[in-house]
């Protein structure tokens, strides 16, 4: 098989989604090599341009193109290189750093850590439900200390619920997701003309003509990232080689009260970030890092004042959780008068839609009704109250369809919103002594979808529908491999999990997989042991965060001269923006400089420059990273 150049059938052919299916388990099995075993040089799940992916869909071209001479009849079109990438990014994500490498060592831990101390014999193992986790010793042993296989008749059997249940769980929760892109994807890629910057670095390198890799700012850019990344990787395995600083610890300059409570504040440069910033807008990227120095502002703020009685001021999570679920309102908001065509279609009522749209439509508004009531049954089986599982869930979706429409619309390189999810929200509001023991167990045990929101698949799933737009194909077939890379992906991504786990032993792996098996059930012990009421602080600054960036919204849409983001400020109080905004501070500058003293047509000639950026990150450091896992020289 190959590419064809001239893209005589520019739709997805069945071909295509089988090769994509051999595709993902070698996909799953070396992000959870790379993230979780060796856990060097990862991240690449939880960026919003998985690298891994393009990585892949640039082999397969080449190769492709190479038989292309021999085997013409047996050629891709771009469409079908396209779905394998997009299949590729939807079992990276699974598999990813935020998702599968939680869920395994989530359903192990318990078993294997029980102990007078923590008393889990009483007050969880009972309420552990049968078929989701692993009860034998020797099966749970060999996971932990390693030296064994997989591939025991002891070890299959007893790992084959949990197998089923979990990938079961996982594709229905991807294909709500996919539903609900189904819905909007008319919308949000036709009719608003969003950018999609996340997609633009695959569209040229797909693309039949060979104009983008003639561009010598594409090769600037490349080696401009290229050869710093080898240079510190050759210091990493030869210290004689001078090392390249690409990180700056400020804090250390802030070492008296009050300027030294902004604690951990590094000043990374990320070529990734860099990359994928300069399609950002201007305004979120001055909102990204003036948010995040302003929350650094209010940390210096409460201890002038002395908080003491609000030891978590300023609540950052909690304003960024309120932020997603405003964003997520507001997408529904400008998507309304779609939303009511789509209900008018369904029932024969608008002319502006043909049958097999109107049908598309019907099967994915079924498929939400039917998945979340899938979820809320298999929840209630984990343990949790209904309403509870279904605030969850509404709650885990509006955050899911922001990070889509802000992926969509900027193209941000993050979205992690770490622990202040769903659950941590409901915890806040209603307190551990209003939820039974059993809700608080079953919650617990979702904390793998719920940690963070960085390896999700809603987003991926949008872009790849604003693929087929791009390329003139039929969103139909991309549907179709989305599917079929969700059904496989749970499995496939469990199964590389356990491979390397029986391998080598978690507790011999990098140390987040122990950490992973532990949070979530201390998580829960300090739900147990002390029983809470609302916490009032937080609450009232999650509503801070919902209205202020519904504020931050009106001003944009009234005020042409508005400098603030709402997405800016919803993204900046998290952990990963406190990692990244030197690199956004970075971009800003750069592209500021070059709209004022050049334009708009100096931005178009600098784009080039920094996707050849991206590549060089994706190419030079993927392939580090892959020599130096594959020779342990690290």
């Amino acid at each position: 098989m190959t590419v064809n150049s001239r893209d005589r059938n520019n739709k997805v052919h069945v071909r295509a989604i089988l090769l994509g299916i051999l595709m993902m388990p070698i996909h799953s099995y070396w992000i959870s090599k790379i993230e979780a075993i060796v856990y060097k040089g990862g991240g690449g799940s939880t960026s919003s341009l998985i690298w891994t992916s393009v990585y892949n869909m640039v082999i397969l071209l080449v190769i492709f193109r190479l038989l292309e001479r021999w085997w013409p009849r047996l050629s891709l079109s771009r469409a079908d290189l396209l779905a394998i990438f997009a299949m590729c990014n939807i079992a990276a994500c699974v598999a990813g750093h935020d998702m599968i490498q939680i869920l395994v060592p989530l359903i192990a831990y318990p078993q294997w850590h029980v102990a007078p101390e923590n008393e889990w014999d009483q007050v969880l193992l009972p309420y552990l439900r049968d078929g989701v986790t692993v009860t034998d010793r020797l099966t749970l042993s060999n996971y932990f200390v390693g030296e064994s296989s997989l591939y025991t008749v002891q070890h299959l059997r007893n790992w084959l619920m949990p197998f089923l249940c979990w990938s079961g769980f996982i594709f229905v929760l991807l294909m709500v997701g996919l539903s609900l892109n189904v819905i909007v994807q008319k919308k949000w890629t036709e009719v608003d003309r969003l950018s999609y910057p996340v997609i633009q670095l695959p569209l040229q390198l797909s693309a039949p003509t060979r104009s983008f890799l003639r561009n010598k700012l594409v090769w600037a850019g490349t080696a401009t990232s290229g050869v710093i990344l080898s240079i510190n990787y050759l210091h990493r395995i030869f210290p004689v080689v001078p090392y390249i600083r690409m990180s700056y610890e400020l804090g250390q300059f802030f070492t008296e009260s009050p300027w030294n409570a902004m604690g951990w504040t590094p000043f990374n440069i990320i070529f990734n970030y860099i990359g994928l910033g300069f399609f950002v807008p201007l305004d979120i990227l001055f909102s990204c890092w003036f948010f995040l120095v302003l929350f650094k502002a209010q940390v210096i703020f409460g201890r002038i004042i002395g908080f003491r009685s609000l030891p978590n001021f300023p609540y950052s999570y909690e304003q960024s959780s309120g932020g997603y679920l405003a964003l997520g309102i507001i997408a529904i908001w400008i998507t309304r008068k779609h939303l009511r065509n789509v209900v008018r279609a369904i029932y024969g009522r608008y002319n502006g839609s043909d049958g097999r749209e109107a049908s598309s439509y019907r099967m994915a508004i079924i498929t939400v009704i039917m998945g979340v009531s899938a979820l809320v049954v298999f929840c209630s089986y984990l343990g949790m109250s209904a309403w509870v599982s279904i605030a969850f869930f509404v709650m885990y979706y509006l955050i899911l369809l922001a990070v889509a429409r802000m992926r969509a619309e900027i193209g941000t390189p993050l979205h992690d919103l770490h622990f202040a999810g769903p659950s941590t929200i409901l915890l806040n509001m209603a307190g551990s002594r209003r939820l039974n023991h059993s809700t608080l167990v079953g919650m617990a045990q979702l904390w793998f979808i719920d940690r963070a929101y960085r390896s999700n698949t809603m987003p991926h799933q949008l872009e790849t529908f604003k693929i087929s737009e791009r390329i003139g194909a039929n969103y139909r077939g991309f549907v179709l491999a989305l599917a079929v890379a969700s059904f496989f992906a749970g499995p496939m991504a469990i199964w590389a999990m356990l491979n390397h786990s029986y391998g080598i032993g978690i507790q011999n792996a990098a140390p987040v997989n122990l950490y992973f098996g532990y949070e979530p059930w201390a998580r829960f012990q300090s739900w147990t042991n002390n029983l809470t009421t609302t916490n009032v602080p937080a609450a009232i600054f999650t509503f801070l965060g919902f209205g202020f960036t519904l504020i931050l919204m009106v001003g944009r849409m009234r005020f042409l001269w508005w400098p603030f983001h709402p997405v800016g400020y919803a993204i900046s109080g998290s952990w990963q923006m406190n990692w990244g905004w030197g690199s956004f501070f970075i971009v800003w500058l750069i592209k500021f400089i070059i709209l004022k003293y050049s334009g708009i047509q100096g931005f178009r000639r600098a784009t080039r420059y920094f996707l050849g950026l991206l590549m060089g990150d994706i190419f030079f450091g993927g392939t580090w990273t892959m020599i130096g896992i594959g020779f342990d020289l690290w």
